[in-house]
C-alpha cells in the first residue's frame, strides 16, 4: 500500500522542483532595488546626461528641458526591460494650478541613483515638449 502511494505522489515531488519560485536561479535579470532622483536647479546644457556605473549602482547627471517656468525634472520611470536599465527623465509643474508660469523653455539638472541587485548596460531617456530621445548609454 505504502508503494502505490509513493508511486501516485513522486511524480508531483518532481514537478514541485520544476516550478518554484526561482528566486534561487542564476537566470534571473537583474531589477531595480532602490532608487532616488533629486531636481538640482538650472543647467545650461540641454538634453545631455552623463552615466556613471560602479557595480550595481547607476548614477545618472544631466540636464532636461521643460516646458515653462513652473517645471522642475522628475523621474519617470527606471526598469530593466532585455537587459537594459531605461531610466526615462521628464518634467512636471511644480506650482499651484492658479500660479502664471513664464512660458519660455527652461532647463532644470537633475541627478539620479538607481541601485539593481545585477549590472546592466543602461539608456538614459528625455521626455521633453520636443519629443522623446535617447541622451545617453553607457
Amino acid at each position: 500500500m505504502n508503494r502505490r502511494t509513493l508511486l501516485r505522489v513522486a511524480p508531483l515531488l518532481a514537478l514541485s522542483g520544476c516550478l518554484g519560485s526561482g528566486s534561487g536561479g542564476g537566470d534571473d535579470p537583474p531589477r531595480v532595488t532602490d532608487r532616488s532622483f533629486e531636481d538640482t536647479g538650472e543647467c545650461s546644457n540641454a538634453e545631455t546626461a552623463t552615466v556613471d556605473t560602479e557595480g550595481s549602482t547607476v548614477s545618472v547627471e544631466g540636464c532636461i528641458t521643460g516646458p515653462n517656468g513652473c517645471a522642475v525634472a522628475t523621474l519617470d520611470s527606471a526598469t530593466v526591460t532585455d537587459g537594459d536599465l531605461e531610466v526615462v527623465v521628464t518634467t512636471e509643474r511644480d506650482a499651484p494650478p492658479d500660479v502664471a508660469c513664464t512660458e519660455a523653455l527652461v532647463y532644470r539638472a537633475y541627478t539620479a541613483t538607481i541601485t539593481l541587485d545585477g549590472e546592466v548596460a543602461v539608456r538614459v531617456i528625455h521626455d521633453t515638449p520636443n519629443g522623446r530621445r535617447t541622451v545617453a548609454e553607457a
